[in-house]
């Protein structure tokens, strides 16, 4: 990593970070605001049993943030250069669902949760990874995407997370095809290594998801209308 730093820090010194967006930066700040303002509201209408939720899901964006803005600088060269890389991979957070103290579709039988199996979604995503099989990823991050969305109401975090891989895996080649175009190096490293770090959330997505499960069968609709929908590319 250092290497490639190295060969672009002409190019953003060239660029000028002005001309770049911050991105990633953005959107984690932009998605901590959103949950900072809703965790006290969400806390009293769950008499407190949401707090240990809010907390988690809040530490884990504000962990990911302490390393955003490298990840930036290392995106600025190929955004100067009309290569939209990490802006197009994230969806604004201005998309996220408008705020319900209640589902509309009322409560459900905790019975119907099914924790999503993230550990075996792991490895075979890490094995596809591997392999570089960026289709195949897609194709597999949506297969768990749709099988999670039969029960919409729960596991909202990894789904969330899914959809983000699914997107990001989908736009890499794209990404660095044009960047070999255009500046004659790879943006495949940077793009994996963002892939990679989103594949290693899922644990941890599952955490948050098996704690707000019990909150979501009373109707609580806590992170899932905290994440906006994130599209296919």
């Amino acid at each position: 990593m250092v290497f490639l730093l190295g060969l672009l820090l002409p190019a953003i010194g060239q660029a000028g970070l002005k001309d770049v967006k911050p991105c990633l930066s953005t959107h984690l700040r932009e998605a901590i605001k959103i949950n900072e303002q809703r965790a006290p509201v969400y806390e009293r209408l769950s008499q407190g049993q949401s707090r240990a939720i809010s907390e988690m899901l809040i530490k884990a964006e504000k962990k990911v943030l302490w390393v955003a803005p490298l990840a930036d600088a290392w995106a600025a060269p190929y955004q100067r250069a009309g290569i939209p890389i990490l802006c197009a991979d994230f969806i604004d957070m201005s998309h996220t669902p408008a705020f319900r103290a209640v589902n509309p579709d009322g409560k459900d039988s905790l019975q119907h949760f099914h924790p999503a199996q993230a550990r075996e979604i792991s490895e075979r995503l890490r094995e596809l990874f591997k392999a570089k099989d960026y289709n195949g990823i897609v194709r597999y991050a949506d297969e768990q995407v749709q099988e999670l969305n039969r029960v919409p109401r729960y596991n909202c975090m990894v789904r969330h997370v899914l959809e983000s891989i699914r997107r990001m895996a989908g736009l890499a080649p794209i990404h660095d095809r044009k960047a070999r175009e255009k500046l004659h190096i790879s943006s495949l490293l940077l793009s994996r290594t963002v892939l990679k770090s989103h594949i290693n959330l899922l644990k941890e997505s599952s955490e948050i998801d098996a704690l707000a499960a019990p909150l979501q069968a009373e109707a609580l609709p806590i992170i899932c209308q905290d994440v906006p929908h994130i599209p296919w590319p």
